[in-house]
């Protein structure tokens, strides 16, 4: 008996530490930041028009993910908000596109949600963001 209390004693430090260890690991891999994603190679807030549909396509800094889907939604001053027009793909539906070609309006804000990536066969998500151009 008292050999499997000294055992005991002798290994609990061990499997705490071991416990310690995967829950850290586990904290780790959870606190990871979203990839970025923008359209075509547009990086500024302020874009135009012409820039958006000559490039009409999602793409990601982070290595091995491909966006799989999101939603395009507008808005202009004194204008109802319009969305939002879902894509399965990285690349704008004819429908989103369109509708960008429509809003000829003074500051349009266009705003892209939902975003979804296939990261190494593994689902993940990206933060939304908006972009503005003027007619």
């Amino acid at each position: 008996m008292k050999k499997i209390c000294l055992l005991l004693l002798l290994l609990l430090p061990a499997l705490i530490s071991s416990a310690q260890h995967k829950q850290k690991k586990q904290k780790k891999a959870a606190e990871l930041p979203y990839p970025n994603v923008w359209i075509g190679s547009i990086r500024t807030y302020y874009t135009t028009r012409e820039a958006i549909l000559s490039n009409p396509i999602l793409t990601t800094d982070s290595v091995g993910c491909r966006v799989s889907g999101f939603t395009v939604s507008l808005q202009a001053p004194g204008h109802d908000f319009f969305g939002p027009l879902y894509s399965n793909t990285w690349e704008m539906t004819e429908i989103q596109k369109s509708k960008i070609k429509e809003w000829d309006y003074k500051d349009v804000t266009i705003f892209i949600q939902d975003i979804h990536l296939n990261c190494h066969e593994k689902d993940a998500v990206a933060n939304p963001f908006s972009v503005k151009y003027d007619h």
